[in-house]
């Protein structure tokens, strides 16, 4: 059967139609793959974006909290608002909190501000921020926000508490973020419709999500509204801490493709948006589908159509693979970046803890072993590392160890100019570290402890001048004074003889008065020079000369001085003893001079293991309300006796009886 010319041109046009349809079909289904494959490598570039943007602001969030909270923990600034709680207008206290708080804005604060527990005001430093209504809260508590003036702004307000826990005051400070703001403004630059939104719950408007939005026009601060579950946005996710990529029509009604994320920080519901319309995502491929319905009006030019078609298809295929490569490169530098942060972190918390414990009352043993906590766990590879401290002779190491199979790093330790020790740091042999930074980081311990022993140092030779000052002068009265002042009173008893012989009354009553005098005299300096040189100590033990000390109490001040006790003290060491009876002898000299007390007490007990030394007081206290001219006297025999008491490895405190008065109390293991 031979086809006609009509049949062949019916052929022809069923074949034409097949093929444009083919075509057509072909061209639809791989501009749908485009749109899907588009789609994806969009979200997952969004969502590595978003995770990045992520930890910069966590980071950045946590370090600004942190640097608030070490702020509020400042020994010094506790000390000075406790002074100013109990003596409100103190002009020092205020002059020394103003110092401190305009240093402020060199460390990164460009404002702060200080109350009392009162609430009123004691410092300021710096401009606060006037756009408070453009902030997103933070935590819980409604104390931390996040503000927009131009710039990103970590607002908080941090209690203060003394080392009991109460509370005696806060502190308000504002940080600016500057790499945040740079971050928040510059990621919209991924398109003309590109949006970055950080929202969080209000706390008094539940039913209002406060949100900052970066677009291409500015950032804007908007309110927007919590939706039920039959309307949910991306963002409503993210604040159920979840975190996705999902193609949805957003608060404008308008179609885009979000990433959402949560924000962890300081505990609260805090989330962020990254979006971009599918208009202008997929406007490249729409036009590219108007061209091919073009050139499908000639089945000539069908053909070219579809070539042309397919090497666009390549090629922005090839792109795409290319920027996902792209993306993957920036995710694991994002990746190295967080492990980096987080090995500084962990660095920068060792150094607080360390400082933390050396600002407190311990050995040498016992800050060792404090460097080793905090050091270990923060060193590469913690689980293989051990440590050795050598200082003065003596080592402390974290663990058993095998030296030869080690690579080591250490740091000298000077005190004075003077090398007296080092830290080593040993690593398993194999293990990849990075030299430099471990380095700078022992080293940094190390000059801490370098301050703290230089401090130790410097007080122990302050206690040795004062013990060698009160012997020297002790001596002075009892071998050369007293001597001195003794044979005036006997040159005084001849001569009221040699007066009476010439029976000149008036002048042997002016004798006699003279003779007793020096003779008062010198038994007053023969009791001065036995409490600065308690000569009975060494010889009749700690019990005798603390007896002794207490009549003599009582005789010198004509009060009542009692000293109890249960004789079950066995203390050979000379250094232990004396320091004990420093400790009592500075106590009532405090008790009797500055708080005017009229009975005294002084029990040392010894139960099981512990001894108990205790010196009570009816008096005032160390400190009044009247001004005195030896405060800085009074403040150095307080640290004498503190360093006395750190010497032994014992406990002293300063506390208030409910009856009235003072108690001085130590407490040691039993010697």
């Amino acid at each position: 059967m031979f086809l006609t010319p009509d049949h062949h041109k019916t052929t022809i046009i069923i074949g034409g139609l097949l093929l444009i349809g083919l075509t057509l079909i072909t061209g639809i289904a791989a501009y749908d793959e485009t749109r899907q494959q588009i789609e994806s490598s969009l979200g997952r570039g969004l969502a590595v974006a978003l995770q990045g943007q992520r930890h910069l602001f966590e980071s950045e969030i946590e370090n600004g909290l942190l640097d608030t909270r070490a702020l509020a923990m400042r020994p010094f600034l506790i000390q000075l608002i406790q002074q100013l709680n109990t003596q409100p207008g103190k002009n020092s206290a205020l002059n020394d909190l103003e110092r401190n708080v305009y240093s402020l804005t060199e460390t990164g604060f460009s404002a702060a501000v200080i109350f009392d527990k009162e609430g009123n005001k004691l410092s300021e430093i710096g401009r606060f921020s006037a756009n408070q209504d453009q902030a997103l809260l933070l935590n819980k508590q409604g104390d931390t926000f996040l503000i927009w003036d131009d710039e990103l702004i970590l607002h908080t307000n941090k209690l203060v508490f003394d080392q009991d826990g109460q509370r005696i005051g806060s502190i308000t400070t504002e940080t600016p973020l500057p790499q945040l703001t740079r971050s928040f403004i510059e990621i919209r630059e991924i398109g003309k419709t590109g949006e970055f939104i950080l929202c969080a719950l209000q706390k008094e408007k539940a039913q209002k999500i406060a949100c900052l939005m970066s677009q291409t026009k500015g950032v804007t601060f908007k309110h927007l509204p919590n939706l039920t579950e039959d309307k949910v946005l991306p963002i409503n996710y993210a604040l159920e801490r979840e975190s996705g990529v999902v193609a949805v029509k957003d608060y404008r009604q308008i179609d885009v493709i979000e990433a959402y994320a949560p924000l962890h920080v300081n505990a609260t519901d805090l989330g962020m948006v990254l979006k971009l319309d599918e208009e202008e995502l997929f406007e490249p491929a729409t036009k590219n589908l108007k061209i091919i319905f073009l050139y499908l009006t000639g089945l000539a030019f069908e053909i070219i159509l579809l070539i042309w078609f397919v090497r666009r298809l390549i090629k922005f295929k090839r792109e795409t693979w290319q920027l996902k490569a792209k993306t993957e490169q920036f995710s694991i530098k994002l990746n190295h970046k967080e492990l980096e942060l987080q090995a500084r972190l962990k660095e920068i918390t060792c150094l607080y803890e360390i400082r933390n414990s050396l600002g407190q009352e311990l050995t040498v043993d016992k800050v060792c072993q404090q460097v080793f906590k905090y050091l270990i766990p923060a060193m590469s590879f913690s689980d293989a590392v051990f440590v050795v401290i050598e200082i003065n002779g003596k080592r402390f190491t974290s663990t058993k160890f095998n030296q030869s199979q080690m690579h080591e790093l250490q740091s000298k330790i000077n005190v004075n100019g003077k090398v007296c020790g080092k830290l080593s740091v040993f690593y398993p042999e194999g293990e990849s570290i990075s030299i430099l930074e471990e380095q700078r980081f022992i080293d940094a311990i190390v000059s801490d402890l370098e301050g703290w022993f230089e401090r130790r140092n410097l007080e122990h030779a302050l206690v040795s001048i004062a013990e060698k000052q009160q012997h020297t002068i002790g001596q002075e009265l009892h071998d050369n004074i007293g001597q001195q002042v003794a044979a005036i009173g006997y040159q005084v008893r001849a001569l009221e003889k040699k007066i009476s012989a010439f029976g000149n009354g008036d002048m042997v009553t002016l004798a006699v008065s003279i003779a007793t005098q020096v003779q008062t005299a010198v038994i007053q300096i023969k009791r001065l020079a036995q409490g600065l040189l308690p000569f009975g100590l060494e010889a009749n033990g700690l019990i005798a000369a603390l007896q002794s000390l207490a009549l003599t109490i009582s005789k010198t001040y004509n009060i009542k001085c009692e000293f109890i006790h249960n004789n079950a003290l066995q203390a050979n060491d000379n250094h232990i003893t004396l320091n004990l009876y420093r400790i009592v002898q500075e106590a009532a000299n405090n008790a009797i001079r500055h708080g005017g007390a009229k009975h005294l007490t002084i029990s040392l007990v010894t139960e099981e293991e512990k001894l108990f030394l205790s010196i009570c007081d009816d008096g005032c206290g160390f400190a009044d309300s009247t001004e005195r001219k030896n405060k800085v006297t009074q403040g150095m025999g307080i640290k004498i006796m503190q360093y006395r008491a750190k010497q032994l490895g014992a406990k002293l405190k300063f506390l208030s009886r409910v009856e009235g008065g003072k108690e001085v109390q130590l407490t040691i293991q039993r010697v």
